[in-house]
């Protein structure tokens, strides 16, 4: 039998997403450039029922709720401040990739156990190559544009450990001797 995955909300938790979400409409709306009139359009509601939803005389549904957020997210002068409220549904998103932040990416997905050693071995310039050809390769096997493979690689952390001075420093005469030997 397969395992549902618990992707659902309780009533409670949607009630405290749209309720982070009301305040935060006009400020949003106006950094989209956006009338009531055209939002309203884009997410399938009556420029009065947004107008009531903007000024609390109405509470917004769960699916006006979706829509907003999708909106905004989207927006790219709304992304960053959207993805920064408590309204943005962080532990939705969590829920979809099975408990996994979906800002963070592991590298050990790909690379194994060895990742550590790998990416110790390696200078900024060969982890900023190796950001590139996954972007790259993400773009071209999902067929997105370049926009949105950065606006997807965001954020996104390749770390490696920390390197002494002294390690950096003897990696340096390391490669000196190789250069000129």
């Amino acid at each position: 039998m397969e395992e549902f995955l618990n992707i659902s909300l309780t009533e409670k938790e949607k009630k405290a997403y749209i309720e982070a979400l009301a305040p935060q409409l006009p400020l949003l709306r106006a950094t989209a450039g956006i009338s009531q009139e055209e939002i309203s359009n884009v997410i399938g509601i009556s420029r009065q029922t947004y107008g009531a939803i903007e000024r609390k005389a109405k509470k917004m549904s769960w699916n006006t709720y979706m829509a907003l957020i999708l909106f905004f997210d989207y927006n790219q002068k709304t992304h960053d401040i959207i993805r920064n409220v408590s309204a943005f549904p962080q532990e939705l998103i969590r829920r979809f990739n099975e408990g996994r932040d979906p800002l963070s990416f592991d590298l050990s997905s790909i690379l194994g156990d060895h990742t550590a050693n790998i990416l110790d071995s390696l200078d900024e310039q060969a982890v900023t190559t190796i950001k590139t050809v996954l972007m790259l390769e993400y773009s071209r096997c999902n067929d997105l544009s370049s926009e949105a493979v950065i606006k997807f690689f965001e954020g996104i952390q390749f770390t490696r450990k920390p390197v002494s001075e002294k390690d950096r420093k003897t990696s340096q005469a390391i490669k000196n001797i190789k250069r000129n030997g």
